[in-house]
């Protein structure tokens, strides 16, 4: 009988305790509910970082309950990534109305952090998003340091950037943009740049940033050419030109001043060639074709075509040409139509 009472004591006793230990998850499941429920009015007025160590607890206080509280983990691990990214879109506010270096480096370390929590609870969507900001702020940050002529600091963030991401055809670009105003700097080091945009831009369908390195690879060429041809080294600004026509063989400017380089050395048929081709193609009006009437009326001259030459000084006597060219049409070809 005693041994019976003893058995029905225990049995109470183990109930009571089971009792006890539901109450007690019960409690804790409540406490998780509305830690988590705090963390989300917290979000709501905007008070992000009391949020993340409100959701931080309601996590630690569920996962004591195990599959009681699974719900909330989940919740909470959910919201955590786009928690940090707030305060990441809040620092790049911050920066858009003060584009200072320290604003910007701000707002990366919080994209990066955005980043990390998204990959630690699995939020792939969060974390691609942020790995491209990132990049953007990069080639950002870059523009602002070339921009204050920190080109050194320029060139290091945009090789930071190309390393995070080989396939980002504007860096590439940039670099190219950065070296050509550093005093030194060989031609071919931004040709190889300009060449490496175009190819990346190819591949990605970026069609912008292959127009805008097509258009600068060709526009240092021409400018470097002339350069040469005021240089009188002929040989080196024919050769630059003419690469200047692989990038846009359209280029009314590159034969223009091809046209200008061929009288210098006498080589008059492929002057009046380029000539030609300049006035095909170049859009502008009689201001800018005077210049090249110019160069198209000295081959002719050079060739012995009088009346060519006289017909071609004639459209070319406009503007700062209008002197030399009648000169030429008055005293050295003696035209008709400057002496009636």
């Amino acid at each position: 009988m005693k041994l019976f009472k003893s058995g029905i004591s225990i049995l109470l006793l183990g109930l009571f305790m089971l009792g006890l230990g539901q109450t007690a998850d019960a409690q804790d499941r409540r406490e998780a509910v509305q830690t988590y429920n705090n963390a989300r009015e917290l979000v709501n007025s905007g008070e992000y970082e009391q949020a993340i160590v409100q959701f931080q607890n309601a996590i630690e206080v569920a996962k004591q309950i195990g599959t009681e509280g699974q719900d909330i983990v989940e919740r909470a691990e959910k919201k955590l990534p786009e928690v940090y990214r707030q305060i990441a879109l809040d620092k790049y506010r911050t920066f858009k109305n003060d584009q200072t270096i320290s604003n910007l480096d701000a707002t990366i370390d919080a994209f990066d952090e955005t980043k990390d929590v998204a990959e630690e609870y699995d939020n792939s969507p969060i974390a691609d998003q942020a790995d491209g900001v990132i990049n953007q702020l990069l080639y950002s940050k870059s523009i602002v340091q070339y921009k204050q002529q920190n080109f050194k600091d320029a060139l290091a963030t945009l090789d930071q950037l190309i390393e995070r991401d080989p396939n980002y055809a504007k860096a590439y670009y940039q670099k190219g943009i950065v070296l050509k105003k550093i005093e030194g700097t060989e031609l071919e080091r931004s040709m190889e740049l300009f060449d490496k945009a175009i190819e990346v831009g190819q591949k990605t369908n970026d069609s912008q940033i292959v127009s805008r390195a097509t258009t600068a690879a060709h526009d240092e060429l021409v400018y470097r050419g002339a350069s040469a041809t005021e240089d009188k080294n002929y040989s080196r600004a024919k050769e630059l030109l003419n690469r200047a026509l692989e990038y846009n063989s359209n280029s009314a400017d590159a034969h223009y001043r091809l046209a200008e380089a061929y009288n210098k050395t006498q080589d008059w048929q492929q002057a009046v060639d380029h000539s030609k081709e300049a006035l095909g193609f170049e859009t502008g009006g009689r201001t800018d074709k005077a210049k090249i009437y110019f160069e198209l009326a000295t081959a002719y001259q050079g060739l012995g075509q009088k009346e060519n030459a006289c017909g071609a000084f004639g459209n070319a006597a406009y503007g700062s040409f209008k002197s030399p060219a009648e000169h030429q049409m008055e005293y050295e070809l003696e035209c008709e139509s400057a002496t009636d």
